[in-house]
C-alpha cells in the first residue's frame, strides 16, 4: 500500500501558478512539494506580495503569510522562507528536512555560473525554453571563469543549442552546438550540429550520396525533428 497523507490546509479554487515549472499549485502540500523538489528555481523573487496574497486569501494561512511578509520586509535568506513553507505543510519528515537543508548548503557553496546553470537546466527540463534561453545568456554575459574549465561552457553552449532546437530556431542552434563543439570536440555535439544544419535547411540529408525527394516534406520535418530531440541531451 502507498502512503496517503491528508492535506491540512484545504484545496483552493484559484491555483498559484508556477512560471518556471508550467504547472498550477492547489494546495500549501503542493507548493511544499514544488519548493522541496525544486530548489533551483526559487530565488529571492518569489517571495512576494502575489505569494502571500494566495496563501492568505486562497488557503487562509495568517501565520504562515506573516512570517513570510516580515522575513521579506527584513531581507532574511531565502532558504529560510523554503522552510518556513515546507515544514508548515507538514509533508516531509525531519530526516527529509535534514536532506533539505544539505542540498541548500551545497548550492550555497556553488559559484554563481553553477548556480545559474542548474537553474537553466530546471528549467530546459520542465520545458520552460525561453526562459531556460535568458539564464544561459546570462551566464555566457558574465566574465568566463576558467575555474569552471571548458566543459562547463561546452554544456552551457550546448543546452542553449537544445533551447533552439525545441523552438525550431535551427539556424541559432546550429550555432551554439558549433561553439560548444569549440570547447569541447565531442563526435556527439558534432552530430547535433549536423543535424540542426539539416533541419535548418529543410530538406532531406543524403543518403547513400542520393538525395532523397519526400512528396510530404513538412511530415518529413517534423520526423527529422522528432529524431533530434532524441539525441539531444541536457
Amino acid at each position: 500500500m502507498g502512503l496517503v497523507t491528508l492535506c491540512k490546509y484545504r484545496r483552493t479554487k484559484t491555483p498559484l501558478f508556477m512560471e518556471q515549472a508550467g504547472v498550477n499549485l492547489y494546495s500549501l502540500e503542493e507548493l511544499a512539494y514544488f519548493l522541496y523538489e525544486n530548489i533551483c528555481l526559487v530565488d529571492s523573487r518569489f517571495f512576494n506580495e502575489r505569494l502571500c496574497r494566495w496563501l492568505l486569501e486562497e488557503l487562509d494561512c495568517k501565520e504562515l503569510t506573516e512570517k513570510i511578509r516580515k522575513g521579506i520586509a527584513v531581507g532574511t535568506e531565502t532558504n529560510r522562507l523554503i522552510f518556513l513553507v515546507v515544514k508548515e505543510a507538514g509533508l516531509y519528515s525531519e530526516t527529509e528536512h535534514r536532506e533539505l537543508a544539505l542540498r541548500m548548503e551545497r548550492l550555497n557553496t556553488l559559484k554563481e555560473q553553477e548556480r545559474l546553470k542548474l537553474r537553466a537546466d530546471e528549467l530546459l527540463k520542465n520545458r520552460n525554453e525561453w526562459a531556460a534561453i535568458e539564464e544561459y545568456q546570462h551566464i555566457l554575459k558574465m566574465h568566463q571563469n576558467h575555474r569552471l574549465g571548458m566543459e562547463f561552457y561546452s554544456a552551457v553552449w550546448n543546452n542553449l543549442g537544445v533551447c533552439y532546437a525545441r523552438q525550431f530556431l535551427f539556424e541559432q542552434a546550429a550555432e551554439c552546438f558549433d561553439t560548444a563543439y569549440e570547447y569541447q570536440p565531442k563526435e556527439e555535439i558534432a552530430r547535433q550540429a549536423e543535424l540542426a544544419r539539416t533541419l535548418m535547411k529543410g530538406v532531406p540529408a543524403e543518403e547513400k550520396g542520393q538525395v532523397v525527394i519526400e512528396e510530404r516534406p513538412q511530415e518529413k520535418l517534423l520526423q527529422w525533428e522528432r529524431a533530434y530531440r532524441s539525441c539531444t541531451r541536457i
